[in-house]
């Protein structure tokens, strides 16, 4: 595992000069003037460092973009006011009726029944294949989206591999790695063609906004800024300042987050009252070998483990008092929540088979508490 961290990229959009502002300043407008109509040419013909419109590029989201595509290696980056919102712009970027979609069998429940409700509505196809067979499949299919880890089964992807084959297939690839974090992995230097985050959860890292991300290559990027214009998902100034602040403690918070992640995997491995724990730390997970390989500095804040039956599950959420019974991940607050209840309500049966999700399932995002303190809640809720 690598011990560096490039915390100069953190700063990559901050203000620079003599008597410059520390922080970038919130630019809270949503137009912009300008001298003459030649400048307007100007703008309209690309290159200019001038602004038109909010919706298309503000200031203070422009230094928090510059940002987020410096911890991941990128050229560029657009944020969204949704981590769903870059998704949605992502896919629908490179795709059209008739066109196919490969993806894995364990995938986001959000983008899941995007794919399957929504895409499927004008033409978009979507194949699934076990993750571990992913890179085996992608041939034929235009755009390749994955994750690494899953939410919410942890399983690790052999993200190099994924690339390499949808670059020999002419395929697009896709990455959600808001699990992983650029603290983690970045796949970009795998030869990932666009990373999605959703920057509400670790990226943020304060449960007080939402925010998507998408970082690739210049000219990747800018061919799907052309289509984010249209869509709008624009992101609030203000929340672009707050993830930029959110960032300076980002190394910080990852490292306690994954520290007292494989803690508390360790713990739960051994209460009687846990059938299965889900965690690329732990040498019992299936793709452990993997995740030392890939994972460059931890194994990630989630943990996902089973309690045997939904009503198992019901009593021991229910008696949790510390560990919060709520949606979303990433914050300073430890949170849980029953995969079955949340992320992937609405699945049949069947579809949470091929997803490896349980009735009995336990999401958790361990937030920065004393571990001894998240140790003894999970304890005394376990022994309903």
């Amino acid at each position: 595992m690598h011990a560096h961290f490039d915390t100069e990229a953190v700063h990559a959009g901050e203000p620079h000069g003599d008597n410059a502002p520390l922080t970038v300043p919130i630019v809270q407008s949503t137009t912009f003037r300008f001298p003459s109509a030649a400048a307007v040419q100007e703008y309209l013909q690309g290159g200019s460092p001038l602004f038109m419109y909010s919706r298309d590029e503000n200031p203070t989201v422009r230094a928090a973009e510059r940002a987020v595509a410096g911890l991941e290696g990128g050229e560029d980056c657009i944020l969204f006011g949704s981590g769903m919102g870059a998704m949605t712009c992502a896919i629908m970027a490179n795709v059209s009726a008739g066109d196919e979609v490969i993806a894995p069998a364990a995938l986001y429940g959000g983008t899941y029944k995007l794919l399957r409700d929504v895409l499927a509505r004008f033409g978009v196809r979507t194949r699934y294949a076990a993750p571990e067979k992913l890179a085996q499949s992608c041939a034929g299919a235009k755009l390749c989206v994955f994750e690494s880890p899953t939410n919410p089964t942890l399983r690790v992807l052999d993200i190099a591999a994924i690339a390499a084959a949808c670059r020999k297939a002419g395929t697009v690839s896709l990455i959600d790695s808001t699990f992983g974090t650029p603290y983690t992995q970045r796949p970009l230097e795998s030869g990932v063609d666009v990373v999605m985050h959703s920057a509400t959860k670790y990226l943020n890292g304060h449960s007080d906004h939402l925010v998507g991300a998408l970082v690739g290559s210049r000219e990747r990027i800018e061919s799907i800024r052309v289509l984010s214009r249209k869509l709008g998902a624009a992101l609030d100034p203000q929340a672009a300042y707050d993830l930029l602040r959110g960032l300076k403690t980002f190394a910080l918070r990852m490292e306690r987050h994954s520290q007292s992640a494989l803690d508390l995997a360790r713990f739960l491995e051994q209460q009687k009252g846990v059938v299965r724990v889900w965690y690329p730390g732990l040498a019992s997970h299936p793709d452990h070998a993997l995740a030392t390989r890939q994972m460059q500095r931890g194994f990630g804040g989630m943990v996902t483990f089973s309690v045997g039956t939904r009503e198992r599950a019901f009593r021991f959420w229910d008696r949790l008092k510390l560990c919060a019974r709520a949606a979303s991940l990433g914050g300073p607050e430890t949170l849980t929540s029953l995969p079955i209840l949340f992320s992937h309500t609405g699945y049949s049966a069947e579809e949470l088979a091929r997803a490896g999700v349980d009735e009995g399932m336990v999401r958790m995002s361990v937030g920065l508490e004393d571990v001894r303190d998240l140790r003894a809640d999970l304890a005394q809720a376990l022994e309903s």
